[in-house]
């Protein structure tokens, strides 16, 4: 999601700091890029590709999304709904560390970058990690922006210095192929999502979250904006 809390919809410290690495001391990140083979080019994302990956050498992350009843999470490259109060949640939730000395990484496809207004590119206090097959990508890299192939590639790099000291969380924001690849993998650890309740049009979905896998660990109560009904819910593995 780009998918995505008014000051008395907090989620608790734990929630939002329970996956922190415990590293210190914050290393700049830069100029990046990862998944590129010269001959090939950016290598394609693959569900498969992730799951025969040694676990101990990729980063571990977690997946936030807003998604309808059945799953639908866009339509036509946006949001089908109008949620402030979602986005604030969302940026609450990626942003906040446990250590101040850190930052969380947001993990996107290239077609969810460009959906972010311009004046919010990148999302500000947080390592962007932008996932791209085109060689030739006008994506300006820097301190908080890296360009990587395929999630693979991505997860191994931030578990190489000197991101695994100076990041925190790592969260997976969209879109919908890249959610399709992590949502239920083994790496994923914690699954924080919007559910809307009341019904939109979509033509983007996801799978549907493994509940022999993911077990709940906190819900809000139900939440009305915009006539649209619904609340945050968080299923760890």
């Amino acid at each position: 999601m780009l998918t995505r809390l008014q000051n008395n919809i907090l989620l608790p410290k734990v929630l939002l700091g329970c996956y922190a690495n415990g590293f210190s001391n914050l290393i700049s990140g830069s100029q990046i890029l990862r998944g590129f083979n010269e001959t090939a080019g950016f290598s394609a994302l693959s569900g498969d590709n992730l799951r025969s990956r040694p676990k101990s050498s990729l980063r571990n992350y977690q997946v936030v999304v807003a998604a309808t009843r059945e799953m639908g999470i866009g339509k036509d490259g946006k949001l089908p709904w109008r949620l402030p109060s979602d986005l604030k949640f969302f940026k609450e939730l990626t942003v906040t560390t446990s250590d101040p000395e850190k930052k969380n990484v947001v993990v996107m496809g290239r077609k969810t970058r460009e959906s972010i207004p311009l004046e919010n590119r990148p999302l500000p206090g947080r390592l962007n990690v932008v996932l791209t097959r085109s060689q030739s990508s006008d994506i300006t890299t820097g301190e908080n922006v890296v360009i990587c192939g395929n999630i693979p590639s991505t997860l191994e790099l931030l578990a190489e210095v000197p991101y695994c000291f100076s990041t925190e969380k790592v969260f997976v924001i969209g879109g919908g192929q890249i959610f399709r690849e992590t949502l239920n993998a083994p790496g994923c650890e914690a699954i924080h999502i919007t559910e809307i309740e009341t019904s939109f049009e979509c033509d983007t979905f996801i799978p549907s979250i493994d509940l022999s896998c993911f077990q709940p660990w906190y819900s809000s109560k139900p939440l009305v904006e915009n006539n649209v009904r619904f609340f945050h819910s968080c299923k760890e593995q």
